[in-house]
């Protein structure tokens, strides 16, 4: 257990509309050449019950942010936007961080929580129904390492113990290498309350089209689980949760420190 920090440092985060075509060269509009290499690329929609599903992409290797956006609006996935938590811009959205690490802001706050249900922290499990290639149940121990939310892995047939914890399915399959899964290795979709104040529930997606070593792939394992734990991309090599796929299998202690921050 990790003690929590009390010093956060803020940074303003600019949500930018992708509307470029496949191949259009130079930066997205009001992004910078480094901004366009850095940014997750996301997508957000709003539900007939008013609720909001949020996706991130996480690229592949080769593969920029500002490209990948591009590919996913050339293939029909709509509200795709690079979002840039490191740049210090006026906007709506402020996405907080504590040294190299970055939330997974909302439209309208800078963190999403889970639910706690009576419990004295979020109990996340997490259900594999992957194959044995991935090492989800590694990442996620790695995971509970970071206090104020406890995870833990279960197999998908050992379905969710209780409707009081939180139950995250983590799939793969060979998605292939077009449409929505051009140039995406990993997948995370949340669905958000209408306040976007709470995560209500999410699912991982792993492309096994990309494969990689093993390391690559406790990578992307590590990279999704972090993003449904609440956390955007570190700027930083030395995480799991950089912007793009490594052979970093582990968490940085900024992404712990910024978690116990919210919970």
């Amino acid at each position: 257990m990790r003690n929590r920090l009390a010093a956060l440092v803020v940074v303003i985060g600019a949500v930018v509309p992708i509307g470029l075509s496949v191949g259009t060269a130079g930066a997205a509009p009001g992004e910078s050449e480094s901004e366009q290499v850095t940014a997750s690329v996301m997508s957000t929609q709003r539900n007939a019950d008013g609720t909001v599903t949020q996706t991130t992409y996480t690229p592949a290797e080769g593969v920029r942010p500002a490209d990948l956006a591009r590919k996913l609006t050339a293939n029909g996935v709509q509200g795709v936007a690079l979002v840039n938590g490191a740049g210090d811009v006026s906007a709506q959205v402020a996405a907080c961080s504590y040294g190299t690490a970055r939330t997974w802001p909302t439209g309208t706050t800078c963190f999403s929580r889970w639910s706690y249900n009576g419990w004295a922290r979020p109990q996340m499990y997490f259900r594999d129904r992957s194959n044995s290639l991935w090492p989800v149940g590694r990442a996620v121990t790695k995971w509970n390492e970071t206090s104020g939310i406890d995870s833990h892995y279960r197999t998908f047939s050992a379905g969710c113990p209780s409707s009081t914890v939180h139950c995250v399915i983590v799939y793969n399959a060979a998605y292939g290498k077009t449409g929505e899964w051009d140039g995406v290795v990993g997948m995370t979709k949340r669905t958000l309350n209408a306040a976007q104040t709470y995560t209500t529930g999410a699912y991982i997606a792993l492309n096994e089209s990309y494969g990689g070593t093993e390391a690559q792939r406790w990578n992307t394992a590590c990279h999704e689980i972090g993003h449904v734990l609440g956390l955007d991309h570190n700027t930083s090599t030395a995480s799991c949760m950089y912007y793009s796929r490594t052979s970093q299998r582990y968490p940085n202690a900024n992404d712990f420190t910024l978690l116990e921050t919210y919970y």
